[in-house]
């Protein structure tokens, strides 16, 4: 009997610890102010050029950038795989995202996009230290730009392209195409990889 009590007490002590975290499991007071989420804009097939939103910030197709010129990014995108559920133009988007939040002592950033080259692609760069040295020597502006501005995407049946522009920190701007195609063959059949970014 004296082994039940010690469990009964300690039964109780949490019944009314719990009791004042009411709110926290959806019970008690709800006068406080409600959490609410925006989800973050998904790239659509038309251009994502946007009016600076205020004057302390910028707003580039889905990157803001503050007064610090410090990108406001979605580094989630470096957990991405190809699947073939995404339209061209976030196929692009998930990429350029993917480069900005670049670490250079992982290259995550440049792993998701060789992730994301189709295989075409893949055999024309080479192995992919290749890659990485192509995008570290060709492609620097990408890494880690501080801003970005998405032309119109043209879609002519399994080909698509996008312009792409992206500011440095020094407000250079770099202008490139970049060309997705609908694979053909497994494994990534149905599903839109890069073929080709060039300079434009």
């Amino acid at each position: 009997m004296t082994a039940v009590r010690p469990l009964v007490l300690v039964a109780l002590a949490a019944l009314v610890t719990l009791a004042g975290c009411g709110a926290f499991f959806g019970s008690g007071d709800s006068t406080g102010s409600e959490v609410t989420i925006t989800p973050a804009n998904v790239p659509t097939e038309d251009a994502q050029a946007v009016e600076p939103a205020g004057a302390e910030r910028e707003y580039w197709g889905n990157v803001s950038v503050d007064a610090n010129r410090s990108v406001v990014t979605q580094p989630r995108v470096l957990e991405l795989r190809p699947n073939c559920e995404r339209p061209p133009g976030l196929v692009v988007h998930i990429q350029v995202l993917a480069l900005q939040n670049n670490d250079p002592t992982t290259n995550e950033g440049i792993n998701t996009t060789w992730r994301f080259a189709s295989p075409s692609n893949r055999d024309l760069t080479g192995p992919y230290s290749n890659f990485v040295r192509t995008i570290t020597d060709g492609f620097e502006p990408l890494l880690n730009a501080t801003g970005v501005r998405y032309g119109p995407l043209e879609r002519d049946g399994d080909t698509a392209s996008q312009p792409v522009t992206v500011v440095d920190g020094n407000g250079t701007t770099t202008s490139y195409r970049w060309t997705v195609e609908k694979q053909t063959q497994s494994p990534y059949e149905g599903c839109w990889m890069t073929a080709g970014v060039a300079p434009a």
